[in-house]
């Protein structure tokens, strides 16, 4: 009669009470299947920190992509230098129109100008150089202060990347031979983004150093006035 009630329960004809129900012996195999099934973790439910994605890491490339479009006109407004009744860059012209003469007659030349001229003396024009040579060299102490945070920034991230990276192979590690390639997408996906990071650091640092370049270049030229016109030192 069991192996009657059997067969229809099998067919799922019937409903065995738990006094019919015969005995199970779970096969070896059976067993070792059960066991893995419930120790380790399918692939769907491994647990395994993301690394950033590349969208939310700050573009260094594009936040330093307009310091070289400021003008120098825009930074001597931003230093709030008061209009001056002969401007620095109006004598630079002139100068750059005797540069056929030697720097002493060139000089002379300037201050006959300046003589036979009551609307304005050289001394304006040095105080204006003199207010514009700090105003940029104010400029470039901020640039260095904003790239030296970018360092920083870029290192924190770099290092962050490197630490999620370390957890992530660590736990793929754990897991059974087909989890492996999820340790390799790991890495490259690390690699990448780092690599990310870094080519935008380099970006800024570059455009950093062409701004400063410039800047230097029109400190240089500014510099003509003051060590051409400053009067000399008391005592010299």
């Amino acid at each position: 009669m069991k192996g009657i009630l059997n067969l229809l329960a099998k067919a799922k004809l019937v409903e065995l009470t738990d006094d019919e129900r015969p005995a199970v012996t779970a096969t070896p195999a059976a067993s070792a299947v059960a066991h893995t099934e419930a120790v380790a973790p399918r692939p769907a439910e491994l647990a395994v920190a993301p690394l950033p994605a590349a969208g939310e890491l700050p573009s260094l490339a594009e936040a330093c992509a307009d310091v070289e479009s400021e003008s120098f006109a825009d930074i001597f407004a931003g230093a709030a230098i008061p209009p001056s009744p002969y401007p620095a860059e109006k004598l630079l012209r002139l100068l750059d129109g005797l540069r056929a003469m030697d720097a002493v007659t060139r000089k002379a030349a300037v201050l006959a100008m300046d003589a036979a001229d009551d609307n304005w003396q050289i001394d304006d024009c040095l105080r204006d150089a003199e207010l514009k040579i700090a105003a940029l060299e104010e400029h470039k102490s901020r640039l260095a202060a904003q790239m030296e945070s970018r360092e920083r920034q870029s290192a924190a991230i770099v290092e962050q990347i490197r630490l999620t990276l370390d957890e992530a192979t660590a736990a793929i590690r754990q897991q059974i031979s087909e989890l492996e390639q999820l340790r390799e997408r790991e890495v490259t996906r690390a690699a990448q983004e780092t690599t990310s990071v870094e080519a935008g650091l380099r970006a800024a640092r570059e455009s950093v150093a062409r701004e400063t370049r410039r800047i230097d270049g029109e400190i240089e030229r500014l510099r003509e006035i003051p060590n051409s016109f400053r009067p000399p030192a008391a005592g010299h």
